[in-house]
């Protein structure tokens, strides 16, 4: 990340194929299903730039990729837009995720869940590009939006995104430490409707098992370091790091006192 412009580059360069994470095969799936508006042979050879190299100095900001293409001996300047998310939008979005217990704790590990669009889309937005939102600009040419040097940025993004899904909140106007940041405060707000996963469910139908539970064969593993997420969320809504630590305990505890049963030492 550069301090100065807020930008990330990606240094690395290399030969290779696309599609290889969901996050990559999603932003290519948006780019090629805009494609039947342009020649086809675009983005085939945009392609090939990219798996052979071509593109040289990817940077990331918020609402724009840019880098240098090369081709027949001479550098193509791109840069691709994508709009940006308002403040309002991504508190909006920030407090969604807080309330997917499963997605909160993946982001604050460093995991980008591959269903996390279904949360923004809950909220009326997406990481990915709409009809209509992307955009490019190049040196050479052709009218062709994208053309094929614009195409072989696409494709190298989404290489790169196979390395750093984080550079998708990026693009849309928050980085990693941002977009966690923010994520937190979300968490920490006092909530007058409780959880979100759990608002609304009667106890007794949180959880339900189907058919004889002891027939699977279990291999359990003594608990290690069973209060990592919980202190990874960090407090609770309306809590304190008082609070992390008390359930922090308790669910050391709880793992203890269930792995004793389960090793025959809880007499």
């Amino acid at each position: 990340m550069s301090p100065a412009t807020g930008r990330t580059t990606i240094t690395r360069e290399r030969q290779q194929a696309f599609g290889a994470t969901w996050s990559s095969r999603r932003w290519i799936r948006a780019l090629e299903s805009i494609g039947a508006t342009y020649p086809n042979t675009r983005l085939p050879r945009g392609r090939s730039l990219a798996r052979n190299g071509a593109v040289r100095g990817l940077r990331v900001g918020p609402g724009e990729v840019t880098a240098r293409v090369e081709q027949g001996g001479r550098p193509y300047q791109v840069t691709l837009t994508l709009p940006v998310f308002t403040d309002e939008e991504w508190e909006t979005a920030e407090h969604a995720l807080a309330g997917r217990l499963q997605h909160a704790a993946g982001l604050l590990q460093g995991r980008m869940p591959e269903t996390i669009d279904e949360t923004f889309a809950q909220v009326g937005l997406t990481l990915f590009p709409r009809r209509g939102e992307l955009s490019s600009q190049c040196g050479c040419r052709d009218t062709g939006d994208p053309c094929v040097h614009g195409a072989a940025v696409h494709y190298t993004f989404a290489g790169a995104l196979e390395d750093n899904p984080f550079l998708l909140p990026a693009l849309r106007g928050r980085n990693r430490e941002e977009l966690l940041a923010g994520l937190r405060a979300a968490r920490s707000a006092p909530s007058a409707e409780g959880p979100a996963d759990s608002a609304g469910l009667p106890a007794d139908e949180c959880f339900f098992a189907g058919g004889d539970l002891t027939g699977p064969a279990l291999h359990p593993l003594p608990p290690v370091a069973p209060d990592r997420q919980v202190r990874g969320l960090g407090p609770p809504p309306g809590g304190d790091d008082a609070d992390t630590e008390a359930l922090a305990e308790l669910v050391r505890r709880a793992a203890g006192y269930a792995w004793a049963i389960l090793s025959g030492e809880e007499g």
